[in-house]
This record gives structure tokens, C-alpha cells and sequence, in this order.
């Protein structure tokens, strides 16, 4: 399984937001919960979930501004699944 990979420490330990994708995994979430389950880096989040991955990409800043969201966690949008090689 792959550990997880940040850009800094903290990103590993702040909390992101995820929208969409399975109901398990919407809402707000410690990526350091998911211990050897997560690839992260600048483009995307990928979450071991089943007998696949589910793909996340960082929401814009420019859409979340406008949303009326204020600070807090960087939001993710869900954007596909694939499956684990056998």
C-alpha cells in the first residue's frame, strides 16, 4: 500500500474537505486517519477505499471565495475511481 506523500507536514495533518464520491468518504476528513491508504500531492488525492482508489482534485480557491465559504479546510471534488490491478 502507498504511505502518504504531502507537499509539507502539515498538509498531511490539517483537515481536508471532500465532496462527492462514496458517502464514507464525503465531508471532512484527517488524511493521517487513512495511514498507508493515500497518495496526495499538488494534483490530486487518490484514497485507497475497497478494491480501488477514488480520485480527488483541490476545488479552485477562486469558486470556494465565492461560495461564501469561509477559512477552513481545502475543499476536494471527487472525479472518478479506478480499480486496483490484480
Amino acid at each position: 500500500m502507498p504511505n502518504i506523500i504531502a507537499i509539507s507536514a502539515d498538509t498531511a495533518k490539517d483537515p481536508v474537505r471532500l465532496e462527492g464520491g462514496p458517502v464514507d468518504l464525503s465531508g471532512t476528513v484527517n488524511l493521517a486517519d487513512y495511514n498507508n491508504e493515500v497518495i496526495f500531492s499538488d494534483e490530486k488525492i487518490k484514497i485507497r477505499y475497497g478494491n480501488g482508489y477514488e480520485h480527488y482534485t483541490p476545488l479552485d480557491a477562486a469558486v470556494e471565495a465565492g461560495s461564501g465559504i469561509g477559512p477552513g479546510p481545502k475543499t476536494f471534488q471527487w472525479v472518478g475511481r479506478t480499480k486496483i490491478a490484480e
